[in-house]
């Protein structure tokens, strides 16, 4: 994973969350990132599956770095 890769996770993940993943969460197992996940999700999706939310916020970092790099060009 790049470092640019890293940090628009950690960025989207304070859209879902409460709590931004830290520096090293991308060397977390699956179910601690999940786990996470769960345990930090913003008030309106309490309740919401971990895998699920990662996967929410892995497509707004992948959609805003694809936003960024058209904008580029």
């Amino acid at each position: 994973m790049s470092n640019k890769d890293k940090n628009d996770m950690i960025w989207a993940s304070g859209h879902f969350l409460g709590e931004n993943f830290p520096d090293d969460y991308h060397k977390w197992t699956e179910d601690k990132i999940y786990q996470f996940c769960e345990d930090h999700c913003w008030e309106p999706l309490e309740g919401s599956d971990g895998e699920w939310l990662f996967e929410q916020i892995e497509h707004l970092a992948w959609s805003v770095r694809e936003y960024i790099n058209a904008q580029k060009k």
